[in-house]
């Protein structure tokens, strides 16, 4: 059974990134194969930014997700307008709007809502965390 994720809460003001993320952890240790990928949106799209330093003695949110994707080859997708609209920007979207600098972190994309639909037309259950 492969699983989508949709992460909508903040990792700043919410436990949807944390709670996620322990869950696909569950997942793989279960069956590698069970998630096929993670999509956020709205807020949750700021684990996106390269640039975000969590305090010291706090876990690096968005490096935990590198770890993992990179790990169990698990895309990591942002929703493209929420991510543009709070500066998570990649080099194409940086180029496109006359920017001269990027943020989005490495092993994260940019991605429509087409994705996340596709997604979930081609895994068993899509389980949110807000």
């Amino acid at each position: 059974m492969q699983h989508t994720l949709l992460i909508t809460g903040s990792p700043y003001h919410s436990k949807a990134c944390h709670s996620a993320l322990r869950f696909v952890n569950a997942a793989v240790s279960m069956s590698p194969d069970s998630i096929k990928g993670v999509f956020f949106y709205e807020d949750a799209v700021l684990i996106g930014n390269a640039l975000a330093q969590p305090p010291r003695d706090e876990i690096h949110l968005t490096k935990a997700w590198q770890e993992i994707a990179v790990q169990h080859n698990i895309p990591l997708y942002l929703c493209i307008a929420a991510a543009v609209r709070r500066g998570v920007i990649s080099e194409s979207e940086s180029q496109r709007y006359g920017l001269n600098q990027s943020s989005l972190a490495e092993h994260f994309q940019l991605e429509g809502l087409g994705t996340l639909v596709d997604l979930m037309n081609t895994t068993h259950k899509l389980i949110q965390f807000r």
